[in-house]
C-alpha cells in the first residue's frame, strides 16, 4: 500500500506504518552484536528507516533526551527526539519545513540516502526546553547500513558547542580586542609625540572611544557567557528609550563599519518609557544596529525607530536597505551562524537570547523588496 503524500518543503515527509517501525526495531533488539555495538559508543547513536524514523538507539541517546525507555522514542525523527522549534511547523515533521533545508542533520542524512556514502556535517539545532529555547552545536556523523534486505542508516552526533565556543572567544580576543588595542596603542603614541594642544584634544577623544570599544566588547562577551549559564543579573528600572537610542547611535557613529554610512534616527513626537534593563536592551539594539550597517554598502541609510501604538509594549525597529537571502534569512538567530565570518555569530543569536529570556520581549525580522529588512524588537508595558 502507498504512503499517503504529505505536503513537504525538502525532505519526504512520509512515514513507516508503526508495526513497520516495530519490527525494524524487534531486528536489531534480536540481534546482539548491534546491541553491544551501538551501547559501547560513547557518542549519542540511533539506527534511522528510510523515512528518517527512529528504529534504535544507544543507551546515551536515552540519557541525553530524558527517555527511561526506547519505546517512548520509537519512529521519531531526529528533529522530534531533540525537541527542534521547526519539528511541528509542518504537519509531516521533522525535515519538512523550510528550515530544514538548512539543517545539517537532515541534509546528510538525505545526501546518505541518495549517495550510500558515509556524510559528515555540522549541525545547528535551537530546540525548546521548557518555555525557553536551547542551542545545539553537533558534528553528524551518517553512514549507510544494510541488514535483512532492508536499508539504514547510523546516525551519531557529537556536541561541538565548546569548541564552537572557544572558536568565537579566539576571534573576538586574538582578532577584534588586539585590532582596537592596537588602536589605542597607536593613538596614545601620537599623543606622546605631538606637542600641538588641538591634535592633543583629537587624539584623546579618539582614545578615549576606542577604550569604550574595548571594554564594550569584553563586557558583551562576558555577559552572553553569563547569560548562557544562567547567571545573568538583570536590573529593571525607568528608561527613556529615546535617550537610549541616541547613545546607540553614537557609539556605533564612532565605530569604523560606519564609515560613509548615515544612520538616521525616525522622528517620534514625544518621550517614551517604559520599564527594563537598560545595559542589556543597549546591548540588543548596538548588536542591531551594527549589523545593519554592516550589511549596507557605502552611501546607504539605516533607520532605527519607535513605535508605540501597541496597547501591550513598544517595538524599536532597525531598516536598512540590503535584502538577506533567504537560506541565510532561515539560520539568522542560530548559534555561531554568520555571513561574515565562521569563527563570528553571536550576535543575531545574542539579540534572541537577551530580548526573549532576559527582558521578556520578542524579536522579528521581515526581509522582502517592500519593506526591505527590518528587525524589530518588542518590549512589553510594564
Amino acid at each position: 500500500m502507498p504512503l499517503k503524500k504529505i505536503e513537504t518543503y525538502f525532505a519526504p515527509a512520509e512515514r513507516a506504518d508503526q508495526a513497520l517501525v516495530e519490527h525494524d526495531y524487534k531486528l536489531f533488539t534480536g540481534f546482539s552484536k548491534v546491541n553491544e555495538l551501538i551501547n559501547a559508543l560513547p557518542l549519542i547513536a540511533a539506527v534511522l528507516n528510510e523515512q528518517r524514523q527512529i528504529v534504535y538507539g544507544n543507551k546515551p541517546l536515552l540519557e541525553a533526551m530524558g527517555f527511561s525507555k526506547f519505546e517512548d522514542v520509537l519512529g521519531l525523527r531526529p528533529g522530534e527526539l531533540i525537541n527542534c522549534i521547526h519539528a511541528n511547523e509542518m504537519p509531516g515533521g521533522c525535515g519538512t519545513s523550510e528550515s530544514c533545508r538548512v539543517c545539517g542533520a537532515v541534509i546528510s542524512i538525505q545526501d546518505c540516502l541518495n549517495s550510500n556514502n558515509k556524510i559528515v556535517n555540522e549541525c545547528r539545532i535551537t530546540a525548546w526546553q521548557g518555555n525557553k529555547t536551547i542551542s545545539y552545536e553537533f558534528e553528524v556523523t551518517v553512514s549507510p547500513f544494510q541488514y535483512e534486505k532492508q536499508r539504514f542508516v547510523v546516525l551519531s552526533f557529537e556536541d561541538i558547542s565548546n569548541e564552537k565556543r572557544r572558536q568565537v572567544l579566539e576571534r573576538l580576543f586574538f582578532h577584534d580586542i588586539i585590532n582596537t588595542a592596537g588602536g589605542l596603542r597607536g593613538f596614545i603614541q601620537f599623543l606622546e609625540e605631538t606637542d600641538d594642544p588641538a591634535e592633543q584634544k583629537e587624539y584623546t577623544k579618539v582614545a578615549a572611544r576606542l577604550s569604550e570599544t574595548l571594554i564594550e566588547e569584553i563586557l558583551s562577551q562576558r555577559g552572553l557567557l553569563a547569560a548562557e549559564r544562567g547567571d545573568l543579573v538583570v536590573n529593571f528600572a525607568e528608561v527613556d528609550i529615546l535617550n537610549l537610542i541616541k547613545e546607540v547611535i553614537q557609539q556605533i557613529q564612532h565605530h569604523k563599519v560606519s564609515e560613509d554610512r548615515q544612520i538616521i534616527k525616525a522622528s517620534t513626537s514625544h518621550g517614551i518609557r517604559i520599564t527594563t534593563d537598560a545595559v542589556l536592551l543597549k546591548r540588543v539594539l548596538v548588536n542591531l544596529l551594527k549589523n545593519a550597517v554592516e550589511a549596507s554598502l557605502k552611501g546607504m541609510e539605516i533607520i532605527i525607530g519607535v513605535k508605540d501604538d501597541h496597547p501591550d509594549g513598544i517595538e524599536i525597529w532597525v531598516k536598512n536597505e540590503t535584502l538577506i537571502p533567504k537560506d541565510i534569512q532561515l539560520q539568522i538567530f542560530q548559534r555561531s551562524f554568520s555571513t561574515k565570518d565562521e569563527t563570528r555569530g553571536t550576535g543575531t543569536y545574542s539579540i534572541k537570547m537577551f530580548t526573549e529570556q532576559y527582558l521578556n520581549g520578542k524579536v522579528s525580522f521581515v526581509s522582502n523588496e517592500k519593506e526591505r529588512t527590518v528587525f524589530s524588537v518588542f518590549l512589553p508595558k510594564n
